[in-house]
């Protein structure tokens, strides 16, 4: 079963949230009722051998630091702040006790990094070596950001240029600083972090937002080296895509301060009616439709090259 369908059975079969529960499946990030002023964020995300590394193409310091840094992603297309991890560990016999210090080496740098702490966790046995990570943060109430504020008009845009996947999917660094920076200082519509390529999350937001949305091939930033089709379906970019109305746009793109965070941000499309979907603007004014498909989590030895 795809993985798309595969989650909406889940959320299907959880029923509604309950109380205490501001959002639920659906998002980068669970959301729960904290204090009058904030949320707090929950999600996890986990680091299989075979289908997001391979040890021999790799460090374990590289492991222990990307399990953390896919976490922190995760709380900054929420527009918040990471706080807290715990860290469960698949071993499988042929790891050392010196390599899971390697790994945690690794996590321990990123934590640092990202003003996160290490509060718990767990290790069993495994076939392959699995590294689990549950991440928690804040975000105030009025800053919360979703998959689901786009609407018709507005703009789409992500942070870049996109980064090669395929190649740097092991050090890459979540966008924190320009998620609180767009959180706090600008009216989003919505926002997702780019971990199983654009077509992918772009349909997510639409999916929520009850939308279409039109990307420009020409439009799109790309790292020197990067297919149009890697950015599109590979993923494992973690840019931050998210929507503005054209007034917030040009606010965003005047500000002083952007100069100060490069890349930069990047206009590659804009929001349509849902009767539209998901389409493609070629370089010759081709329309294509965009498949709803990206990093295959559920199959391994998708990481090739």
């Amino acid at each position: 079963m795809e993985e798309l369908r595969l989650i909406q059975e889940i959320r299907r079969r959880a029923g509604k949230p309950g109380r205490g529960v501001k959002l639920g499946i659906g998002d980068d990030c669970a959301v729960l009722e904290y204090d009058r002023k904030n949320y707090l964020l929950w999600a996890s995300d986990m680091l299989v051998e075979g289908t997001h590394f391979r040890v021999k193409d790799t460090t374990y310091e590289k492991i222990g630091g990307k399990a953390v840094a896919v976490n922190a992603s995760d709380i900054a297309a929420m527009g918040g702040v990471p706080k807290y991890i715990i860290v469960s560990l698949g071993l499988p016999a042929k790891v050392t006790r010196s390599a899971v210090k390697k790994i945690y080496d690794g996590i321990f740098r990123a934590c640092g990094e990202y003003g996160v702490r290490v509060i718990g966790g767990d290790t069993n046995a495994s076939r392959v070596l699995t590294v689990d990570v549950s991440i928690i943060g804040t975000v105030e109430r009025k800053t919360l950001l979703t998959r689901s504020g786009a609407r018709e008009r507005q703009l789409v845009l992500i942070t870049g240029p996109v980064r090669d996947g395929r190649k740097r999917h092991m050090d890459f660094r979540p966008r924190l600083k320009e998620a609180r920076f767009l959180a706090t200082g600008f009216d989003i519509g919505a926002m997702i972090d780019v971990s199983d390529g654009i077509a992918m999350d772009a349909y997510r937001i639409c999916a929520e937002s009850r939308s279409g949305c039109r990307l420009y091939e020409e439009a799109i930033p790309l790292e020197k080296g990067l297919s149009l089709e890697d950015a599109l379906y590979f993923g494992e970019s973690f840019e931050l895509l998210f929507t503005m109305d054209v007034k917030e746009a040009r606010k965003l793109f005047l500000d002083r301060r952007i100069k100060k965070q490069p890349p930069g941000y990047f206009v590659i499309g804009e929001i349509t009616g849902k009767k539209d979907g998901l389409v493609l603007v070629g370089k010759e004014g081709r329309v294509e439709k965009l498949k709803p498909e990206g990093f295959r989590h559920l199959q391994e030895k998708k990481l090739r090259g």
